[in-house]
């Protein structure tokens, strides 16, 4: 593992809009695998926020600038009726992860509803820290799964160089969805 991998914090905002038993974050954090943060002041600068509502995708350019991955852990159902993200620091870069499918049972192939741990997995890959996504993965039944369904994707969005390709990438990935389902 690059020593960069190695030292990229994953940090966890929870919200506490769900089950704790539920939440994958919650989980990340009772492993040692994320570390929780209790206010969004407290996000080091140089970190990443994934934020679905972000215009900038993120991008392996990223990597150059980030600290930190952070994950805001919080319902879906709230998050759409509200349809915004809290308020964040001004320090911090808001990045959404490109088009990806969850994996998990509850949003199992919908697109862009990742889990928490899916977000933070996907994140990693994208940066070039796939064994510290595996791991990330590995400590779900249905982690395999979300891997196995966003193999390419993950591993084209790993290698374009900047947010530009990965847009195209992206526009490329929803087209053949759109084929495919419907």
């Amino acid at each position: 593992m690059s020593d960069y991998c190695s030292k990229l914090a994953m940090l966890v905002y929870r919200m506490r809009e769900d089950s704790p038993r539920a939440s994958t974050g919650v989980k990340l954090c009772k492993l040692g695998l994320a570390r929780r943060v209790y206010s969004l002041k407290a996000v080091p600068p140089r970190s990443i926020v994934l934020d679905p509502t972000a215009e900038t995708a993120l991008s392996p350019a990223d990597r150059a600038r980030a600290s930190a991955i952070v994950a805001i852990d919080r319902s879906w159902k709230r998050f759409l009726s509200e349809g915004r993200m809290p308020r964040l620091p001004s320090k911090v870069l808001r990045r959404r992860l490109p088009f990806l499918v969850a994996g998990n049972p509850i949003n199992y192939t919908i697109a862009y509803k990742l889990s928490t741990a899916e977000a933070i997995a996907a994140s990693l890959y994208i940066l070039g820290c796939i064994d510290r996504a595996l791991s990330v993965l590995n400590f779900f039944k249905w982690g395999q799964e979300f891997l196995r369904l966003n193999k390419e994707r993950l591993e084209l969005y790993r290698k374009a160089k900047d947010e530009k390709e990965i847009l195209y990438l992206e526009k490329m990935f929803i087209n053949k969805y759109r084929d495919t389902t419907g």
